[in-house]
C-alpha cells in the first residue's frame, strides 16, 4: 500500500507488523506518527541499526509498566540477522505492534506476513490533492501545484517546507499561482542542488532524476549546478572521513558546522560509498573540463551510477 493508503487504513484495522520503506524520510516519519496516534497508549520504543534484531524481538515480548500494548519501531540494517524477526513474524505477540524502517527506494527485505508501505515520492496525481487540503483555505492553481512538485522532486518534506514557507510570504492571497512561487523557488536554487546531492550519495534514482530535470527547465547554468554537487559530495567526504570538531572541519571546509554535522549524519555510516563517490566526481569534472563529457552526462553518471 501508499502512504495514503496507510492512513485510511488505520481508520479501521491495525496489523500487527509493517515494513515502511522508501527515500521520503518526511514520508516514513509521518508513517510512524500514524501509528503512534493509532496506539496512544502503547508504550513505545525505537531501536536503530546497530541493533540486534533479538533485542528487538525481546522488547516486544517484555510487559510495559503502564500498558499492555507495546509499538517497537525498529530501522532494519542493510546487512546483517533477521533470523529473529522472520520467526517473530511467525506468532507476533498480540497487543503488540512492530514498525520495520528501511529507508532505501527499494526493500531487498523479502518477509511474510508483512505489510508493506511505499514511502516513496508520491505521484502527482496524489500530491496534488494532498498539496491543496494542506493549504486550505488558500487554493492552488494545477500548473503551480505541478511546478512545485517538480521543484522537489516530489518529496513531501520538502513540499511541506516550501508550503510553509509561501503560507508565511502570502497570508492574505487566496489562490496561489506560479507567479507567486517561481520568485522564491528560484532563491531555493542552492537548497535544491543541495537536495540533489545528497539524493545521489544515498543513490535515491528517481528523486535525483526529478530534482535534475526541474533544475535544467529552470534555465539554470548547468556547469554552476555541477559544482554545487561536486562541493556537496566533498563536504560529505571530509565529514565522514574526518572526527574533528565541526567548527574546525566547518571552516576549513567553508561551510556552516551545521552541515558538517548533518553529512556525518546522513553519510557517516558509509564511509567508503561517499569517498568513491566524491572521486568519480572529480574524475568526471576534470572530463568536463577537458571537453570529454558534457555536463549533463556526468550528471547522469553520478544520478545512476
Amino acid at each position: 500500500m501508499d502512504f495514503a493508503q496507510l492512513k485510511t487504513s488505520l481508520k479501521t484495522n491495525l496489523g500487527a507488523v509493517y515494513l515502511l520503506y522508501g527515500t521520503d524520510y518526511f514520508l516514513i516519519n509521518k508513517g510512524v506518527d500514524l501509528l503512534r496516534a493509532a496506539l496512544p497508549t502503547a508504550e513505545f520504543n525505537k531501536f536503530d541499526e546497530t541493533t540486534p534484531a533479538d533485542t528487538v524481538v525481546t522488547a516486544l515480548a517484555t510487559s510495559g509498566f503502564f500498558s499492555k500494548q507495546r509499538l517497537v519501531v525498529y530501522q532494519l540494517p542493510e546487512k546483517g540477522d533477521l533470523s529473529a524477526v522472520r520467526d517473530y513474524l511467525k506468532h507476533p505477540v498480540p497487543d503488540s505492534v512492530l514498525v520495520l524502517l528501511d529507508y532505501r527506494e527499494k526493500t531487498t527485505f523479502n518477509l511474510t506476513t508483512v505489510i508493506m508501505v511505499n514511502c516513496n515520492p508520491m505521484p502527482a496525481d496524489i500530491l496534488r490533492p494532498l498539496i491543496a487540503k494542506q493549504i486550505e483555505p488558500h487554493t492552488i492553481t494545477p500548473d503551480a501545484a505541478q511546478y512545485l512538485i517538480d521543484a522537489t522532486g516530489g518529496c513531501y518534506g520538502i513540499i511541506d517546507n516550501e508550503l510553509q514557507k509561501f503560507l508565511a510570504f502570502y497570508p492574505d492571497v487566496k489562490t496561489f499561482t506560479t507567479e507567486h512561487l517561481a520568485p522564491y523557488l528560484a532563491k531555493t536554487i542552492d537548497y535544491q542542488v543541495y537536495e540533489l546531492g545528497s539524493a545521489i550519495l544515498q543513490r535515491q534514482v528517481a528523486t535525483a532524476a526529478r530534482i535534475w530535470a526541474f533544475l535544467q527547465s529552470s534555465n539554470i547554468n548547468e556547469y554552476a549546478v555541477f559544482g554545487g554537487i561536486v562541493s556537496q559530495l566533498r563536504r560529505a567526504y571530509y565529514a565522514t572521513a574526518t572526527t574533528g570538531d565541526i567548527n574546525v572541519v566547518g571552516k576549513v571546509l567553508g561551510c556552516s558546522p551545521y552541515a558538517v554535522k548533518y553529512s556525518r549524519r546522513d553519510f557517516g555510516q558509509k564511509p567508503a560509498d561517499v569517498r568513491q563517490c566524491y572521486q568519480q566526481g572529480l574524475s568526471l569534472e576534470y572530463q568536463i573540463k577537458s571537453g570529454q563529457l558534457s555536463v549533463p552526462q556526468a550528471v547522469a553518471s553520478l544520478i545512476y551510477r
